[in-house]
């Protein structure tokens, strides 16, 4: 298993190492999707003439994604993609795109030329809301879901503008509290935390150094976004956000009872320092009987922590209205593409339930972001009693990366690693948590105004 795959491509042009993770996780099972299917058209990097094309009567389509650069992942993509080409025989789909190292540092290089070169667009969340925000390149999709009957989860509200929604999530990379239900149990422990001073409680019941540790939490730098992408969630204990439009909100009180409550678990985990590789180590050996993670690629943990998965459970955070963040991986139709029409019938195809279903079970993301989707897949259901430990993450109310950080979603990378730096100060003890965020607060209004 690769410890060092990144996890996903991230806005803003600091470099960071995207670990764990999901992609971690996803990249332990790449026998899911093992080859590509024949007769795809590929490309890689930017090509000259964007969008839409007809040649012979015929439209082309530009599809631009990094998943045709991961083995385990484009099989299904591909098979998708040309079963909505032999539908359609006039149109061609032809994949562009970048690694998803650079992928969203060259996405955002083009939208800066004045044009993206494609017709529809694959997205994290924060790429997602920039360009939908910032850019206003996107073109109203609730049509599509109107159609198909499908209630988009809250979270897509990050890609909405004025009553319209702009993006439909395709991959959900959402959080929930897994745990070892044997081991909490054992603890005396009869059902998981129900709130926070609950969690708190349980966590230092269940550290028992060096043997168990209570809750896992990545705490370094160097875990890039394996750290962050759990911290990012800590301000909803509380009630708080990281920022409103451009008004950044790393000094209020909800902000700062969040980041304090994180570093209690912290510290009452006995966890501080641990390296990313290290803390794997722990919880694939099922030593760490809290963990606060996303439900993509969990099916791996049947190899990956055979002691762990068949005690595996799950429960949404134990904050005010459950709720939790979803990093939510949307389709775009770009308003620059010369055949909207023709894009939007590919993205509604892909949306198409079972479609959906198929490349997202396929590739090991089990949570689907439409709140009724079991009603038009019945596999669905079924699928979803086989997986135990799912439950928790389809109790959650779900909060998108544009309500979570405002406008300072533009600039996700820069603000996280400003925000990761001096929470590791507060770590070490050299400075409060207060004290961290006040620095935080004025170092990313300095730096990052010039990216909003």
């Amino acid at each position: 298993m690769a410890l060092q795959k990144p996890d996903e491509p991230v806005v803003g042009g600091a470099s960071q190492s995207l670990s764990l993770s999901r992609r971690k996780l996803l990249s332990a099972g790449a026998g899911l999707a093992a080859a590509a299917a024949a007769g795809c058209s590929s490309t890689s990097g930017s090509s000259a003439g964007a969008g839409a094309s007809k040649s012979g009567g015929k439209t082309t389509l530009r599809l631009m994604s990094w998943e045709q650069f991961l083995p385990a992942e484009r099989a299904a993509w591909f098979k998708v993609v040309n079963e909505f080409k032999a539908a359609h025989p006039n149109i061609n789909v032809t994949w562009t795109g970048f690694s998803a190292e650079t992928y969203t540092a060259d996405v955002i290089t083009q939208a800066q030329a004045g044009k993206i070169d494609a017709d529809v667009i694959m997205c994290t969340p924060e790429l997602a809301t920039t360009l939908i925000l910032k850019y206003n390149l996107g073109v109203p999709l609730q049509s599509i879901t109107n159609s198909l009957g499908l209630k988009p989860i809250s979270a897509h509200s990050s890609f909405e503008s004025n009553g319209n929604l702009y993006g439909l999530g395709v991959i959900d990379v959402s959080f929930a509290l897994v745990y070892d239900e044997r081991i909490l149990s054992a603890a005396g422990i009869s059902h998981p935390p129900a709130n926070l001073d609950d969690w708190l409680s349980n966590t230092k019941t269940l550290t028992h150094k060096p043997q168990q540790f209570g809750t896992a939490l990545f705490n370094t730098v160097a875990s890039g976004l394996a750290w962050f992408n759990q911290l990012q969630n800590f301000p909803l204990a509380y009630g708080g956000v990281w920022a409103k439009g451009k008004t950044l909100m790393l000094e209020s009180d909800p902000v700062i009872k969040g980041m304090q409550y994180w570093l209690d678990l912290l510290n009452a985990s006995g966890l501080a320092g641990t390296s990313e590789t290290a803390l794997l180590k722990l919880i694939y050996g099922d030593r760490t009987p809290l963990w606060p993670q996303v439900a993509a690629g969990m099916g791996t943990l049947k190899t990956l922590a055979p002691k762990l998965y068949p005690n595996m459970k799950s429960a949404p955070f134990p904050f005010p209205g459950k709720k939790a963040a979803a990093r939510l991986h949307p389709l775009i139709v770009l308003k620059t593409s010369s055949n909207v029409d023709a894009a939007m019938e590919l993205v509604k195809w892909i949306v198409t339930p079972k479609n959906l279903y198929y490349v997202n079970t396929t590739n090991g993301y089990p949570i689907i972001p439409f709140s009724n989707f079991a009603n038009f897949e019945p596999q669905y259901e079924t699928f979803l009693k086989a997986q135990p430990w799912a439950s928790g993450f389809l109790e959650g109310d779900f909060v998108g990366e544009g309500e979570l950080f405002g406008d300072y979603v533009f600039a996700f990378a820069e603000l996280s690693n400003i925000i990761m730096t001096n929470m590791s100060s507060a770590i070490s003890g050299s400075v409060t948590v207060a004290q961290a965020m006040k620095t935080a607060q004025s170092q990313a209004t300095q730096q990052l105004a010039h990216l909003l």
